[in-house]
């Protein structure tokens, strides 16, 4: 029989995933600088190594992230109601979202624009034509912030859920039945295998929230899978006793994929063995990373944690508009590679860190970053209850 946790409102190593995963987002992308694929901007140097390097994280990065986004949905739901949680998730991730498109995206396809297709206007003009009404037909650039709409309208279909929690309990239920053992670690493979197999070559990734079909089909789901089990003591003990087959599983498996990135067509049915080894991986991988964690930074709470954990939205923000604006303006000076790398990605991290610690001291910009408002000084506050004490007529002695 399966519990819930009752006391629990949230677990360290859920928050410790979305710092990792963070961390090496900007690693991934100072790497698409110098891909041999398309990039917001591009370096005159591209190295083919990073077509297979990529297929360290490509697989499972971003899925991972969607699912412990569900996961930390079911957390802060639990003593809210559905209006109340879409109303928070709201609060959070739209002012960014607007934000973000009319002031930090901006600057990105501007340069972009420069690099690609011959702009030689300022950046005022290429803000006023990208948001005039022949802009706004052409549609606008949300380069890294779809990963914001995409995790909103995923919130709201999951705070859905939360109108019927017999419904929600009952899911739970049939998901740790037939995802119980060894089937944890299987069928999701069975069903990201099918699903690339039959989406992905048709769609791909677009990151458009109308078309991109395969996206929702493994972003979504998995960010479902998370919130509905997030709660389950059973669910998470079979992260944990997989955590060793899940890890071996993933070992063998990048190297096989790699190998078939690198020789195409080598073998029947070779794409569908290709996307099962895709898929193979991608879970394997979370679950070996979900069930590391939770046996051993489950409760690896304190203060860096807390501090990394309310810095990982405003740095996601900044951190591409950081990273393209210094790829610009490093490629005129040609630093050889060793050096503009490490170059860029100290600066997108410690740029974006320093960003987060001069928003989070303004007050009145802290929610166009995703920041909770300041609480209310606590001076200001005391004022307040003297006031309302003097108002009171006094008691007779």
């Amino acid at each position: 029989m399966s519990k819930s946790v009752p006391n629990m409102t949230r677990r360290a190593d859920i928050d410790w995933i979305r710092v990792a995963a963070f961390g090496l987002l900007i690693l991934y992308h100072v790497g698409l600088y110098y891909a041999p694929w398309d990039w917001h901007v591009h370096s005159a140097r591209s190295f083919e190594w990073l077509r297979y390097g990529a297929l360290i994280t490509n697989p499972w990065r971003l899925t991972l992230l969607f699912l412990v986004s569900g996961v930390a949905l079911r957390f802060m739901s639990r003593r809210l109601s559905p209006l109340q949680v879409i109303r928070a998730r709201a609060a959070r991730l739209i002012p960014p979202f607007l934000f973000g498109v009319l002031v930090l995206v901006p600057p990105q396809s501007w340069i972009e624009a420069m690099d690609k297709f011959g702009w030689r206007q300022d950046f005022f003009a290429w803000w006023l034509a990208e948001f005039s009404p022949q802009g706004f037909a052409d549609g606008i650039p949300l380069n890294h912030l779809w990963f914001v709409l995409y995790i909103g309208v995923y919130s709201l279909a999951a705070a859905l859920l939360l109108v019927h929690p017999a419904v929600l309990r009952f899911a739970q239920k049939v998901f740790e039945v037939v995802l119980g053992g060894p089937r944890l670690l299987i069928l999701p493979v069975a069903y990201l295998a099918f699903s690339r197999q039959s989406l992905f070559a048709t769609y791909g990734l677009s990151n458009h929230l109308t078309t991109d079909w395969y996206n929702h089909a493994i972003s979504f789901g998995v960010f479902l899978l998370g919130f509905t089990l997030a709660l389950s003591d059973r669910t998470w003990a079979d992260f944990e006793r997989l955590r060793w087959p899940a890890l071996i599983t993933a070992a063998l498996a990048l190297p096989l994929l790699i190998a078939l990135e690198a020789n195409p067509g080598g073998m029947a049915f070779d794409g569908l063995v290709q996307n099962s080894m895709f898929a193979l991986d991608q879970w394997a991988t979370i679950c070996a990373v979900l069930g590391f964690a939770s046996r051993h930074i489950r409760n690896a709470d304190g203060p860096l944690l807390r501090y990394l954990t309310d810095a990982v939205f405003p740095c996601y923000l900044a951190h591409q508009t950081i990273l393209v604006v210094a790829a610009h303006l490093a490629a005129p000076l040609a630093l050889p590679v060793n050096v503009e790398a490490p170059l860029l990605a100290t600066t997108t991290l410690g740029g974006s860190l320093l960003v987060y610690e001069l928003v989070r001291r303004i007050g009145p910009i802290r929610p166009l970053w995703g920041l909770k408002r300041l609480p209310r000084a606590p001076a200001k506050a005391a004022q307040t209850v003297e006031a309302a004490a003097a108002a009171r007529p006094a008691k007779a002695a």
